[in-house]
């Protein structure tokens, strides 16, 4: 049995991973298991509702329903409160940054300032994830501070996995690319993901940069327009695309910047890579797991991205062989045994 909480859109970070696994369950592509049930709910605007869902139905019907079940599989680690006193539970940690709040060179990871109610929530999360049987983690990173924060507790690195055929789809260039190098940022303007150092970093160069993402305020988009025009960085704003579009940008881009100080997993250099198309990316926890060494660049050394940026060269078959690490083939083998190491 999958559980989950409120029922995310399969566009959001964590409710596409839930559907991945629910339709690679469905398709048999994980051997020897199959879906039962799906245990979720819709989302509700009345805080009260969703509290009781969280604290209390929600744990109640897991616990039930997972005596008729071999296997409860939690499929992100902020319902963790599901997790069952008894039988076999697995959980999916996609990162511990709202558990355990930090900072990263003068950035503020997770959340630094909580509610008592929210407090009661992330102990009720670290009890659960101390309870379970098992914790899947989509990055070695991750894996070390579960093995770290939660000793006892058995983990797997399983990281995400892409779909190969997917990224290999001829697609036609944007017709809003410009001519000349062509870059991407792809991110909301939240802290952690320093789109304002790739602004910084192609300011005076003869380079356009694209945008990508929904903005996270009107104020935070009009902020990193006026660094753009401070800086004489050639931004232009694209904000969210569906995934056909972002395909087709990604195949076409000269490369990615991804300068973000902190990630679950980091799943834009994967997707740049499948695209055949070269990911710099800063040299930080989790994302610097998956590119090939040298698109590795210290996360504060404008001068070495900006090098980086002008020796760029055609290295799609290097970067599409390092994506197929990630295939889903890879994917379903390593959670197979993860599964099978439960029995």
């Amino acid at each position: 049995m999958l559980a989950r909480g409120g029922a995310l859109s399969p566009y959001s970070g964590l409710g596409g991973t839930h559907t991945a696994l629910v339709d690679r369950l469905q398709s048999g592509l994980v051997e020897g298991y199959e879906l039962g049930e799906v245990q979720e709910h819709n989302l509700s605007n009345n805080p009260i509702k969703r509290l009781w869902r969280r604290w209390v139905s929600g744990p109640s019907n897991a616990r039930t329903k997972s005596s008729t079940h071999d296997v409860i599989h939690i499929t992100d680690q902020e319902q963790a409160g599901l997790v069952p006193n008894s039988g076999k539970s697995v959980v999916t940690v996609h990162d511990l940054f709202h558990l355990f709040p930090s900072e990263r060179n003068g950035v503020k990871i997770g959340d630094h300032k909580t509610s008592i109610i929210r407090k009661r929530d992330l102990s009720k999360i670290k009890n659960g994830l101390s309870r379970a049987s098992l914790l899947i983690c989509v990055s070695k990173d991750t894996q070390q501070e579960c093995e770290m924060r939660f000793p006892g507790v058995e983990t797997k690195w399983i990281p995400h996995a892409i779909d190969l055929e997917a990224y290999a789809v001829e697609t036609e260039r944007p017709s809003w690319f410009k001519s000349g190098c062509n870059l991407l940022v792809i991110g909301s303007e939240e802290a952690r993901k320093r789109v304002d150092f790739a602004v910084e970093v192609c300011g005076g160069m003869n380079v356009t940069l694209h945008k990508i993402g929904a903005e996270s305020s009107m104020k935070s988009k009009q902020q990193l327009l006026n660094l753009a025009n401070d800086v004489n960085c050639n931004l232009n704003w694209v904000g969210r695309l569906e995934q056909e579009e972002m395909i087709a940008a990604l195949q076409h881009a000269d490369a990615l910047l991804f300068p973000s100080i902190a990630e679950g997993f980091g799943l834009p250099p994967l997707e740049a890579y499948a695209s055949g198309t070269v990911a710099l990316v800063a040299d930080a926890p989790a994302h610097n797991e998956i590119p090939l060494e040298h698109h590795i660049l210290p996360h504060d050394d404008v001068e070495m991205w900006r090098t980086a940026i002008l020796e760029l060269r055609d290295e799609s078959a290097d970067v599409r062989a390092r994506a197929e690490d990630f295939s889903i083939q890879n994917w379903s083998i390593r959670l197979i045994e993860a599964y099978d190491s439960l029995f």
